[in-house]
């Protein structure tokens, strides 16, 4: 097996490098252990650990005042806050929804001609409504009546005579 031959020159790696930290250790003088340099040093160091003790200390406490502000926001926020996720998700849906609406809106752009077909934009369930027009030329020139229907599928304002409705639905389908 080829283990115990690796495992033999990771022990004398090992012993190499003991050999060579005592050889350095016995090459330092002993005076370069004791006296007022170590001492300086050592106050250094001990200085600076209890500033850093320090600075943890008043991190911790800031980070405790965090947590609470936190946790009173937590139960403070109340219905308020409960309203405007809600809204906010109410604006996502219409926002997925207008996309869901713009390949129909792109394709009726580029209808210039009365032969152009038309597609139907989504309805808010996500499906085409029915007796939406074929063509420009149909859609010019259907009823009152079903372009009220038209609007009201798709949750538009049902306001002013037949020419207004036409131009609601217009801009609504992207037809030009």
């Amino acid at each position: 097996p080829l283990w115990p031959h690796r495992l033999s020159a990771s022990f004398s790696a090992m012993a190499d490098h003991i050999a060579a930290a005592s050889q350095a250790l016995a090459l330092v003088p002993s005076t370069a252990f004791s006296g007022s340099d170590v001492s300086g040093e050592f106050g250094g160091l001990k200085c600076r650990l209890e500033s850093i003790e320090r600075r943890q200390e008043r991190l911790s406490a800031e980070f405790e005042a965090l947590r609470t502000q936190f946790t009173q926001l937590e139960t403070e926020r109340g219905p308020g806050f409960e309203e405007l996720e809600k809204k906010i998700s109410e604006l996502a849906e219409i926002v997925k929804l207008d996309q869901q609406r713009l390949p129909a809106r792109l394709h009726n752009s580029r209808a210039m001609i009365m032969k152009s077909t038309l597609k139907s934009p989504v309805a808010a369930n996500g499906k085409p409504v029915a007796g939406f027009p074929s063509s420009r030329g149909e859609f010019e020139h259907i009823t009152k009546e079903r372009y009220e229907a038209l609007l009201k599928a798709y949750g538009q304002p049902l306001k002013g005579d037949t020419e207004a409705k036409r131009e609601v639905l217009r801009a609504f389908a992207g037809i030009p």
